[in-house]
């Protein structure tokens, strides 16, 4: 992200993601985009939310797109797309990052075949989303991460630790999480939930900085493989 993308510049481009006269994001329909210059280019990157059954990939498929987030869980039927605009300034470039994120359950992945090539196919970035109040899961995290995505896909591989907030239910350490980023070079994202309704904070503030990271990550792989090619 540009050195000189100051708070206020930022805040002004994120304005143009909300519904006029609120802190709510609008949810724009498939031929729709934010109103920003025409100059500013338009990148596409999908995105796949992979984990096991109740790790929070709904609902952080919902908090990054800035749906409101299921209270409980429900499993997942099918496949489930959902797309985010972002505005951000690398360089000296303003720049509007499309995010596709597909989430699949666990129990469609198994049952129908080609449920997981679907969701694999063309894939810009691997979203490994786990909860920090399931140990048996956490374990499992090395495995998932070797079967996140193909080599050939070339895609970003990025951890999402889910329930962060609970903290009394938590049964991994910050270290274990500072341990696996160092070992398996991947780095690992705390979701937050979103302040509650009447609490009158900015929600767009509050997960910036989560898609600030994700689109300077896809960015940057870009341009490693454009540098090998």
């Amino acid at each position: 992200m540009a050195p000189e993308w100051t708070v206020g510049e930022s805040k002004a481009y994120q304005q143009k993601l909300l519904i006029p006269g609120t802190k709510k994001r609008k949810l724009f329909g498939l031929l729709e985009k934010p109103n920003l210059p025409p100059s500013a280019p338009n990148v596409t990157f999908k995105l796949f939310m992979y984990g096991k059954a109740s790790s929070g990939k709904t609902w952080t498929m919902r908090r990054l797109s800035g749906q409101e987030v299921p209270s409980h869980h429900t499993e997942t039927i099918g496949i489930q797309c959902s797309h985010v605009f972002w505005p951000m300034k690398i360089g000296n470039r303003l720049i509007l990052f499309r995010l596709e994120i597909w989430d699949a359950g666990e129990s469609s992945v198994k049952r129908y075949n080609h449920v997981l090539p679907a969701c694999r196919e063309g894939v810009d970035a691997v979203l490994l989303c786990f909860s920090l109040t399931d140990r048996e899961g956490w374990l499992e995290l090395p495995q998932l991460a070797s079967s996140a995505s193909q080599p050939t896909d070339r895609a970003a591989v990025i951890g999402i630790a889910t329930r962060c907030d609970q903290f009394t239910n938590r049964e991994v350490t910050d270290m274990e999480l500072e341990s696996f980023e160092a070992t398996h070079g991947i780095p690992i994202l705390r979701m937050v939930p979103p302040p509650p309704p009447d609490d009158h904070a900015d929600e767009i503030a509050n997960i910036a900085p989560i898609l600030n990271f994700l689109c300077k990550r896809l960015w940057q792989r870009d341009q490693e493989l454009l540098s090998i090619k």
